[in-house]
């Protein structure tokens, strides 16, 4: 077990460390519409129609334009999907194992929402590596990492989406 907390301790460097970097950057917002979204969940909120078609109900994107990806707990049984990964598709310093993760991460999207919990450190990784003019996810201590955060304790997908749109249309992304 202490091999797997050295990792996440060295995971969690690479994190703060590129973290501080980006959040000294100026990220420019262009001012098109939301056309193509990037979502993050966790293993026991998924339910992808559910969650495609309440991305493409409220923000108005296509289902083409929405890429989900989602954190599994590890279990060496188990045959992952392309668009699952899991605490070991993710190297000691950050680096990412799996292509289809990097290619996940490579896209640019005009909106990313992490609907994990703000603690796992795997998510926030990933959240961060990605390519996005806009981030979304739930408030946590450190809220360098989102553009915009929404306090929910109850971590409801329809809560965020919610106050999200609120906020998406004030500022005419949608």
């Amino acid at each position: 077990m202490e091999f797997f907390s050295l990792k996440k301790k060295r995971i969690q460097r690479y994190f703060e460390k590129e973290l501080t970097k980006q959040s000294v950057l100026h990220k420019k917002i262009p001012q098109t519409k939301i056309s193509k979204v990037g979502v993050l969940v966790e293993e026991a909120q998924y339910n992808q129609t559910q969650i495609v078609q309440e991305i493409e109900k409220k923000y108005g994107v296509k289902d083409v334009d929405i890429y989900v990806f989602v954190f599994c707990s590890y279990d060496k049984k188990r045959v992952y999907k392309s668009h699952e990964f899991t605490e070991k598709s993710i190297g000691w310093s950050g680096s990412l194992k799996l292509n289809s993760l990097q290619e996940f991460v490579k896209n640019e999207y005009d909106l990313f929402i992490n609907y994990g919990i703000p603690e796992n450190l795997y998510l926030k990784v990933i959240t961060l590596r990605a390519q996005s003019y806009f981030k979304i996810g739930y408030s946590s201590d450190d809220n360098r990492l989102y553009d915009l955060s929404i306090v929910d304790s109850g971590r409801s997908i329809s809560v965020l989406n919610d106050e999200a749109v609120k906020y998406l249309k004030i500022l005419k992304k949608l």
